[in-house]
């Protein structure tokens, strides 16, 4: 059974959206968003064979419905989402959960009466029952500690979904998606949610959908900028023992030799590299390898002529690097 049985529709924004769709596609559109509703994660698997049954037609008129369809929904990553749905889905599960969490702060307040009752009666109990009574008393002071913690708990939990809910809206990513490992990371480390995580993610995505028409599809790419936006606040402090030894390890760049550039650049195969490559070209003054040195322009706006050409050749292809123009 799903979660959720029970899925809202609006109609007036669905038949805004698909007044143009013939009876047959309605019928297949609403068979599908009900199929997502009913499964953990509001997503489908990018498989005609599964998505015609679901639909039930035979393979070959799939496919014709599919060219229409698939304009209502998000098709990535082997994945069909429907970014409306996902957002009734999270508006039905935060109802559910403030729910939830009234009709345990109403029987609070009913444990709290029985308990004063209780201490009442106990005031007019002889002698004997003193001790009994002291004895329950301690056994709800440990019962009010364990409530306070899981409450505790219950707080941060939703603290944390609410930030990834901000996150998905400045990231343009489906929550269902969304690395929450890497959220928490950035909270461990020490990251303010608004000025650190959200106004960078918000920053790096317009630009990247202004200089290539998309965001970036995945969290890891704002880890760097979200990280040096937590150092910028951080106040200047002495050099430590460590820092002073990595600075006496430091050696020349040499641009001439491909080694360094392969351990400046890293992994080749890496997309996510290559990206936070583009946005660091340069060798900074904290390099653990290299003292700071301008390396020329970023390959991915003009051809570097300081590259080597058997480092071209491994890393141009995979990071998007332009070529040099043919006379």
């Amino acid at each position: 059974m799903a979660e959720f049985p029970a899925l809202p529709l609006y109609t007036d924004a669905y038949l805004a959206d698909t007044r143009h769709l013939t009876t047959e596609e309605h019928g297949a559109y609403l068979l599908l968003l009900m199929c997502m509703w009913r499964t953990r994660g509001c997503a489908l698997k990018d498989d005609d064979k599964l998505l015609a049954r679901i639909v039930g037609v035979s393979s070959r008129r799939w496919m014709k419905l599919r060219l229409v369809l698939e304009d209502f929904f998000l098709v990535a990553d082997g994945l069909w989402q429907q970014k409306k749905l996902n957002l009734v889905y999270e508006a039905v599960a935060a109802k559910v959960e403030k729910n939830r969490a009234n009709g345990a702060k109403g029987g609070k307040t009913r444990a709290a009466r029985a308990k004063a009752l209780k201490n009442k009666e106990s005031l007019q109990a002889p002698a004997s029952s003193l001790v009994e009574a002291k004895a329950s008393q301690t056994g709800s002071k440990k019962q009010a500690a364990k409530a306070k913690t899981e409450s505790k708990e219950s707080s941060g939990s939703r603290e944390m979904e609410a930030l990834c809910s901000e996150v998905a809206a400045a990231s343009g990513l489906l929550i269902g998606r969304l690395e929450r490992a890497q959220i928490k990371a950035w909270l461990d480390g020490g990251c303010d949610p608004q000025q650190d995580i959200l106004a960078t993610i918000s920053r790096l995505k317009e630009r990247e959908e202004t200089r290539q028409g998309k965001a970036p599809l995945h969290l890891a790419y704002y880890n760097a900028a979200v990280e040096e936006a937590k150092g910028s606040k951080e106040p200047a402090h002495s050099i430590s023992d460590t820092e002073a030894r990595l600075i006496k390890n430091q050696r020349l760049f040499d641009r001439k030799n491909p080694e360094h550039w392969r351990t400046f650049l890293g992994n080749a195969s890496s997309r996510y590299r290559g990206d936070y490559m583009s946005q660091n070209w340069v060798i900074p003054s904290g390099h653990p390898v290299f003292m700071p040195a301008d390396i020329g322009p970023d390959p991915r706006a003009r051809f570097n002529p300081s590259i080597p050409g058997e480092v071209y050749g491994e890393y141009a292809a995979f990071w998007g690097w332009q070529q040099p123009r043919k006379r």
